[in-house]
């Protein structure tokens, strides 16, 4: 696919066949990193097959840099603008049939269903009258490759209307859309809203920022983000206002909501010179506002309104597209850009085409940056940021391609991501229940919000998914008003989505109960495993992560790590709460690998940056038993990242080994996770390896009640719990363990910035549960965990412990757990006729001897019937290149 853009290398690995032949399938990763911050090498990658069909071709920067590393602080970086040659054929000396152009930027979308066979490319920086080509790069286009070619942006600009509105909605369906939503009770909030806005003048933000708490803050990293906090929340509420009033004028044509939008324009474009006005956020309110006015209300401004609002996108625009371009194609992701800021300039861009001479290059850089990144950064359509942070980003995954999609006829959501994406909203937060757990703010997302059904809502409809169509049906059987509880949030409601699409949800199935129980992201690095997917009362859950983007942007330090749930609550979940981001409590006691359901090693945690990374190598998503590995080896260490190297030295952040960094000791720690049918029986086993002897130390967090820990000859019992369920973790381990629970964090969460709930009380961050299970210094240590997540007070089998033998509920488990030979795990069931064999010769189901000869492969059984046996080979490593 074409957004897969980072890694330094491509992995293919061959499907491994049963045979008499004697094969291994140990694969270690040595790479520094899976992905750049900032793109080191070509796309497509020389030698690579493609899947999609056309490729973006995208190469790194003449001028490689990092931009701004944290909010408030200036880019410091020259960024000259470039020019970029390209060329592109079947013929490797590109004598015949030759694609070839010119861009001012490090992409080129062809355009054009390429034919399927070996492609020859070229890039070249331009200098003067210089030249420097690149090598001669090659790939090849599979036959087999999807095809998703969208139109040129000629022929978008050939479909794009003269006149205004056009943008909010198409001036020709005005009349239509008006008597649609007359009685629309969601067109009925904007215009209230609005009504509310006529009645309350706007004050300056100086006179309503507050600014009590800017001396007491420690550094001016600190202090500016405070500014930016504080000044956002009186802008984010005039934009409100302002979007409230500009569409309230679209439903009714009442001229009223035009005088008062223009008016409060102008004032908070005044504001730009303020001290106080701080942060791209609120610049990319006053290009967003202008934008508004200037589309919707055309057909009313004087001369003198046009001039004011065209001046402010002018200068707003040229700020955002200067900052873009030679950036934002090759960073891994720069949040806000992502987030908000390309989507406000879109809608800039292509409202002033033909009024503005500098629209006529926002709008190329725009739609192309879309078509070559765009929608998602892989192809698996799940979020490396996190369940909390996604939410930042759905009005721009909705709006641009609708937008898109409504001007050139062409179905840009066709896109295969949004229907991965449509799992991942369900999978990773079903009706009812807390997100799975991940990335920065995790721990807010007590349950759905309206942005989120909005956006399954939206994919239900665009896509035609009735998964998501039953997943929203269901929360708003549990919550009729959550959609307006999202109404004008900046970046997630789609409530002017809902009034303008001629799309209806589908009524067909399936939904969630014909969902399959656990589902693999394999490209992003996450995992989540349901017992009930259609029942979140009586769901018992596990979520995991081991990420090729490591804990860079607003991912944490969290590979091979994992959470548990029951009726929709956490269990064991990580600890810690996000007071900022590079404070000592969010780089210490959150972000840090101390805070997840991981390993340390000797102490230290993994490093922080894309260099920390994990994987997700094998796995199976079957119906009696499902299976995969995390591949955490390269995650340890020194922190080496420029970018949060920077970070530190501004934050006052210590990458020391006092605070949990040091120089890497691990050479192998693979996680081994398998679901054992829909009992809610979980099993975890470990294998872990260092360069020299260190500690190893198991963690298990609770952030709701105190862990009971019990002691027993075989194992370690520790028994997490919620207000309806349980989570007994049976600890079994190669060697002595030193077991201990604390109640502190080792940095204290301290409210800095002030933050309020729902209701405006000052938040008071408590403190969670810490549960660690050290070995002594070893070589190699093996824990096997059997977690077994279910009903508070239900009747649970017992575990038996046998010599090297352990049997739950007709299921049989045997490991390595000693710090001798191999590491190797079987699980079978005789009752499920089901098992999992890794890294040993056979097992024995139903007096089937099951065996293969490939060492370090894992095989799947999946049921026996009739004597057939389905046997899955679960060697083939996904092509890596994201």
């Amino acid at each position: 696919m074409r957004r897969y853009i980072y890694l330094s290398i491509l992995v293919l690995i061959s499907v491994l066949l049963l045979s008499g032949k004697k094969n291994t399938t140990t694969i270690q990763l040595d790479l520094p990193t899976l992905m750049h911050e900032v793109r080191e090498t070509p796309f497509p990658l020389n030698g690579a097959t493609v899947t999609q069909n056309p490729p973006a071709l995208m190469w790194p920067d003449q001028f490689p840099h990092l931009g701004p590393v944290l909010d408030g602080v200036e880019e410091t970086a020259h960024k000259p603008h470039v020019i970029y040659k390209i060329r592109l054929s079947q013929d490797p000396k590109f004598k015949k049939e030759v694609i070839e152009t010119t861009r001012h930027w490090a992409f080129f979308n062809p355009f054009r269903t390429l034919k399927s066979g070996k492609w020859y490319w070229q890039y070249a920086y331009i200098n003067g009258n210089k030249e420097t080509w690149s090598d001669i790069l090659h790939f090849t286009i599979s036959p087999q490759a999807n095809t998703f070619n969208p139109p040129s942006l000629e022929f978008l600009l050939q479909k794009l209307p003269k006149y205004h509105p056009r943008v909010l909605l198409d001036k020709k369906d005005w009349e239509d859309f008006r008597i649609r939503n007359t009685k629309n009770k969601e067109a009925q909030w904007y215009i209230k809203r609005a009504q509310k806005a006529i009645q309350n003048p706007l004050k300056h933000i100086q006179e309503e920022i507050d600014t009590t708490k800017l001396s007491s803050l420690d550094n001016s990293v600190q202090r500016k983000s405070y500014l930016i906090r504080e000044s956002r929340k009186i802008v984010d509420r005039e934009e409100a206002n302002i979007e409230a009033l500009v569409r309230s004028y679209l439903l009714t044509q009442d001229n009223i909501y035009y005088k008062t939008a223009i008016s409060r324009i102008t004032e908070i474009l005044s504001w730009k010179h303020s001290r106080y006005f701080a942060g791209d956020f609120n610049s990319s309110v006053l290009l967003s506002i202008c934008t508004l006015g200037y589309d919707s209300f055309y057909d009313l401004m004087t001369k003198n309104e046009k001039k004011i609002l065209l001046e402010g996108i002018r200068e707003n625009g040229n700020q955002f597209f200067e900052e873009f371009v030679n950036h934002l194609e090759n960073r891994i992701a720069d949040n806000h850009v992502w987030q908000m800021t390309l989507r406000i300039l879109t809608m800039a861009a292509f409202t002033t085409y033909g009024d503005l001479p500098e629209a006529n290059i926002w709008v190329d850089y725009c739609y192309n940056m879309w078509v070559a990144r765009f929608p998602g950064l892989n192809d698996d359509g799940a979020w490396h940021n996190g369940d909390s942070y996604f939410h930042v980003n759905i009005r721009t995954l909705i709006e641009v391609p609708a937008f898109y999609s409504r001007i050139t006829g062409f179905d840009f959501f066709s896109d295969p991501w949004y229907n991965g994406s449509a799992l991942y909203t369900i999978y990773h937060q079903l009706p009812g229940s807390m997100s799975a757990g991940h990335g920065n703010s995790h721990e807010n997302m007590k349950k759905p919000n309206g942005s989120r059904v909005g956006y399954a809502d939206a994919l239900a409809r665009e896509c035609n998914n009735s998964y998501a169509a039953d997943y929203v049906k269901k929360i708003l059987e549990r919550e009729p008003d959550i959609l307006k509880k999202s109404f004008l949030g900046k970046s997630g409601d789609l409530t002017w989505y809902r009034l303008t699409t001629h799309k209806q949800l589908p009524q067909n199935s399936p939904g969630l109960a014909e969902l399959p129980h656990t589902k693999v992201f394999p490209q992003t690095g996450l995992v989540t495993m349901h017992t009930h997917p259609d029942r979140t009362e009586e769901n018992a859950m596990l979520s995991f992560r081991s990420s090729p983007y490591g804990s860079t942007s607003h991912a944490l330090a969290n590979q091979n790590a994992f959470n548990t749930f029951y009726g929709g609550q956490p269990i064991f979940y990580s600890s810690g709460h996000r007071t900022g981001f590079t404070d000592d409590h969010c780089m210490y006691s959150y972000r840090n690998t101390r805070a997840h359901n991981t390993i340390l090693a000797d102490g230290m945690g993994q490093k922080i940056g894309t260099e920390g990374y994990g994987w997700i190598p094998r796995f199976y998503e079957g119906n009696n038993i499902s299976y995969f590995i995390g591949d955490a080896s390269n995650a340890y260490g020194e922190v080496t990242s420029p970018l949060w190297l920077e970070r530190a030295r501004l934050s006052g952040t210590k990458f020391s080994p006092e605070n949990g960094w040091d120089k890497n000791k691990v050479k192998t720690y693979k996680r081994h996770v398998a679901k054992l049918g829909d009992s809610g029986l979980f099993v975890i086993y470990d294998e872990l390896e260092g360069t020299e002897p260190i500690t190893w130390t198991f963690l298990l967090h609770t952030v709701t009640n105190p862990m009971d820990i019990k002691k027993n000859v075989s194992y370690t019992l520790v028994k997490g719990e919620n207000k309806t369920g349980t989570s007994d973790a049976y600890i079994l381990s190669s060697h002595p363990i030193d077991i201990k629970q604390s109640d502190e964090f080792f940095s204290p969460a301290i409210n800095w910035l002030n933050k309020t709930d729902a209701n405006g009380k000052r938040i008071e961050y408590k403190n969670h549960w810490h549960f660690s299970a050290t070995t002594p210094k070893t070589k190699k240590a093996r824990f096997l965990t059997i977690i077994d997540t279910h009903k508070k007070g239900e009747k649970r089998p017992t575990l038996n412990c046998t010599n090297n033998s352990i049997s739950i509920d007709n299921w049989n488990i045997k490991c390595n757990l000693t710090e001798n030979d191999k590491a190797y795990l079987i699980i079978s069931s005789d009752t499920c006729k089901s098992g999992i064999l890794y890294n040993a010769p056979k097992m024995i189901i139903e007096k089937h001897k099951i065996k293969h000869k490939v060492d370090g492969s894992t095989l799947i059984i999946d049921q026996i019937k009739n004597k057939q046996i389905k046997k899955v080979l679960v060697d083939q490593l996904p092509e890596l290149e994201i």
